[in-house]
């Protein structure tokens, strides 16, 4: 059955299974089956059901409101690998490897986005990718790690672009390897800094590392290992 992991910036605080034909209460509340203690989460804040088709959230008429893959809403269908922000909070959704999904869920997804401090542009990753950068400061939004090689830096044909003192034309790149991730420093005076310490040459990413450089955080969240 899916699960969804709910994280607070850069840390993973708790894991819930959703069961089919079940539900998954969210808020303040205490009796809530996730609960978040914060002034922005409404008491009753949304929902999660497991119903004949897929898993779909429901904002509560909540007083901040209720985003899926940052695009607020009533109602959604929830797919592998989506993100909802309620408050300052994260929840990420998402199947066992090898469980079956809905038949709507195999079709590739058409819901991406290339960080430009802030702006998005639009692409079209597979439902196959499992490993993501998740934007936690200077924007909003998931970019899939479709590329062998990803730019990051003020060129504007970087794969991100980022603005700021000292950040590189190209700043770093993270490189598909035959095992994980890989983060590898090229140019600027700024350098990209890996869970707050200057990344020296190159390194392995893990789940949940966070990359600052300029006025951006980046988080590595590898999807399949999550949900296994």
């Amino acid at each position: 059955m899916p699960v969804v992991q709910l994280q607070y910036k850069d840390r993973v605080i708790s894991r819930h299974r959703v069961e089919p034909g079940g539900s998954l209460t969210i808020g303040r509340h205490p009796e809530s089956d996730v609960v978040i203690d914060n002034a922005a989460v409404s008491g009753k804040h949304a929902k999660i059901d497991g119903l004949e088709g897929g898993y779909f959230i429901t904002d509560l008429k909540s007083t901040n409101g209720t985003f899926l893959n940052s695009i607020m809403i009533t109602t959604g269908q929830l797919k592998h690998g989506d993100s909802v922000v309620i408050g300052r909070h994260r929840l990420i959704f998402g199947y066992a490897k090898g469980e079956a999904r809905p038949e709507k869920e195999q079709a590739p997804l058409d819901k991406t986005v290339v960080m430009d401090a802030g702006r998005h542009r639009a692409s079209v990753p597979s439902a196959d990718v499992n490993a993501y950068l998740s934007v936690l400061k200077g924007g909003n939004g998931e970019i899939p790690l479709t590329k062998k090689v990803t730019k990051v830096g003020k060129d504007p044909v970087c794969d991100i672009v980022v603005s700021g003192f000292g950040v590189g034309k190209v700043s770093f790149t993270i490189s598909k390897m035959p095992k994980g991730f890989q983060v590898n420093y090229i140019s600027g005076f700024k350098r990209p800094r890996v869970n707050g310490e200057p990344l020296k040459t190159s390194l392995k990413l893990r789940e949940f590392d966070t990359v600052d450089i300029g006025a951006m955080r980046i988080q590595f969240v590898y999807r399949e290992s999550l949900f296994m």
